[in-house]
């Protein structure tokens, strides 16, 4: 099992904008092979949207960039208030 967690931050204006974006790319990547679960969360805490996705392999998740980036053209940068970030996990 790969996991991979996008984590962004979005401006206050801007969440549910964002947020709809991320079930775009969600819906994009849905037939994805080795895709085992992708959906968006948000942390209570600290305000940030999470894709999670769970994959078969890194592979798999390799092998989908290009649809899960298939709607960048579509994001803003005023939507978000800081840098992306990235969590690649592998199951041990």
């Amino acid at each position: 099992m790969f996991i991979a967690i996008a984590t962004h931050h979005p401006h206050p204006d801007h969440v549910e904008t964002f947020a709809a974006h991320m079930k775009r790319v969600v819906e994009a990547t849905a037939e994805a092979d080795g895709l085992v679960d992708f959906d968006c969360y948000r942390d209570e805490d600290t305000g940030a949207l999470l894709g999670v996705s769970r994959w078969t392999s890194r592979e798999a998740f390799e092998a989908a960039l290009p649809l899960i980036g298939s709607c960048a053209d579509l994001r803003q940068d005023e939507w978000t208030v800081a840098d992306d970030e990235l969590t690649l996990l592998t199951q041990v």
